[in-house]
């Protein structure tokens, strides 16, 4: 049973009918970037054996990601929780600032 087990700590192997359905109304935006990015990670696999990389799998990494990182969501809103997590995301990401014309 994976109820004792952490969501990031869970593996695609476990079995799929211990899930739990829940519907999610996306953006015309989210729908078609979620199908484009699932199609091109499968396109993409080095292995071709394993199971299928679909929109759901991609919405489960999401989830366990969050629940993995919490620190991530500050607001009160969805607007809000979003703009923060892509912007902590963006300052993970950007190249290290230089301390140019300052004397040390």
């Amino acid at each position: 049973m994976t109820d004792n087990i952490p969501p990031a700590k869970r593996t695609s192997d476990q079995p799929k009918s211990e899930g739990r359905p829940k519907w999610v109304p996306m953006r015309d935006d989210q729908y078609g970037g979620l199908t484009a990015l699932a199609r091109d990670l499968m396109d993409a696999r080095t292995r071709k054996g394993g199971g299928r990389i679909t929109e759901n799998t991609l919405i489960r990494v999401g989830i366990d990601l969050l629940l993995a990182h919490p620190e991530l969501l500050v607001g009160d809103t969805e607007e809000e929780l979003r703009a923060n997590a892509l912007a902590y995301i963006a300052r993970l990401q950007a190249p290290p600032q230089q301390n140019e014309g300052r004397d040390e």
